[in-house]
């Protein structure tokens, strides 16, 4: 049974957040934005710091006290898809379900904990991104090259209140290939074509892919695609040059450079790599450790666990950049980016306390540091 004094402050926040157009792109915000003047607004007693990249690309940080533990939240959503039944920028509530822009993705998130920080008093960082559905992260980049001191972080994108441990990686590419000119009568064509050696790499990538039986938790295989192929001019030329736009999501614990390299020697080929959104954890960390400290942090703040997932998040920005991190939010990742996006009313309510245990704990964790008494009798054990 929700409790409707709970979910109300939740729904008022979330009301005004998805108010704000903050469609990425085009990504038109700065400092002075009104999400930004709205959140400061209701983090009062908070010390705030913009980081700001350019084009858009900005990140707030609210701090109280001096915790060593992270929330991040990204403000931005997907452009609206068609299909909308109602008017993305307000707030529909109807049969237990907040439908609108980023109800899900994420804003949800950021609702619940403007609601949670008001109803304590413990040490919290707050981190608001601006450009995650960009595509580039430039944002939370920009902010971890400032050398933040946070030890561990909990990136609020939606998994259904649970907390992921691991997820997929992503890699873009280019493929080129080049050929040899030439009137498209001649029997040459076969082999100097770029598109047909284009051709005869893809039948062997995608060989190659169904070969990929890795597996770790749920997760197995490598999700693969071309998303686009370009090159030639016209029928009755021989193509000088083609070009493949792909894309791969490699398992946790695996790295993406050795899998361009094992791509690249498939035929003769020139490969360019594109974005790179690391795995959880990254690859460049221990994998067991990082699991394990993962898994130390979500008891320790008595969260439920859950399955890797498929989707990419910038939570392994953090841990590529030495951070324990995890995923935990409201929402079903099912819902991001569609029509008529939704978020149920019972997960606002349970992350908003959970958010509000979570900086209790921190509280508390303190106290128990500061107190002599504990400090003296931990010393005496020592002994």
């Amino acid at each position: 049974m929700m409790s409707s004094a709970n979910i109300k402050t939740v729904l008022e926040h979330l009301t005004a957040l998805v108010s704000f157009d903050t469609q990425n792109p085009p990504r038109e915000i700065d400092s002075q934005s009104a999400i930004f003047n709205y959140l400061q607004l209701h983090l009062p007693g908070f010390e705030f710091t913009f980081f700001d990249a350019g084009d858009g690309c900005l990140s707030l940080l609210a701090k109280r006290g001096n915790p060593s533990l992270l929330f991040n939240f990204h403000i931005d959503t997907v452009p609206v898809a068609k299909g909308w039944s109602s008017n993305p920028f307000e707030l529909v509530i109807k049969d237990d379900k907040a439908t609108g822009l980023g109800a899900c993705d994420i804003k949800g998130a950021s609702a619940c904990m403007l609601s949670a920080v008001a109803k304590t008093t413990g040490d919290v960082a707050l981190l608001f991104s601006s450009d995650e559905e960009h595509g580039s992260s430039t944002a939370i980049k920009y902010f971890l090259n400032s050398n933040p001191e946070f030890k561990d972080v909990i990136v609020s994108e939606p998994t259904q209140a649970k907390a992921v441990l691991a997820h997929r990686g992503i890699q873009t590419a280019k493929v080129n290939f080049t050929g040899i000119s030439g009137h498209g009568s001649a029997k040459r064509a076969m082999k100097d074509n770029a598109i047909h050696k284009a051709g005869n790499w893809i039948s062997s990538a995608l060989e190659w892919v169904e070969q990929q039986t890795q597996a770790f938790d749920t997760l197995t295989g490598l999700p693969f695609n071309i998303g686009k192929i370009d090159g030639g001019v016209k029928a009755n030329m021989i193509a000088a040059d083609c070009e493949l736009a792909i894309g791969f999501r490699p398992l946790p614990g695996q790295d993406a450079d050795v899998l361009l390299e094992q791509l690249q020697q498939l035929s003769s080929c020139s490969i360019t790599a594109g974005f790179y959104g690391p795995t959880l954890p990254s690859a460049n960390q221990d994998f067991a450790e990082a699991i394990r400290r993962a898994e130390l942090l979500a008891k320790n703040n008595n969260l439920a666990f859950g399955q890797a997932v498929d989707f990419w998040t910038e939570a392994s920005l953090f841990s590529n950049a030495g951070m324990t991190a995890l995923v935990y939010g409201p929402g079903d990742i099912a819902q991001a980016h569609t029509a008529d996006e939704w978020v149920l009313l019972e997960q606002l309510e349970l992350v908003e306390k959970k958010y509000q245990e979570i900086i209790s704990l921190q509280e508390s964790t303190l106290q128990q540091t500061s107190d002599p008494t504990n400090n003296l009798a931990a010393g005496q054990a020592h002994e």
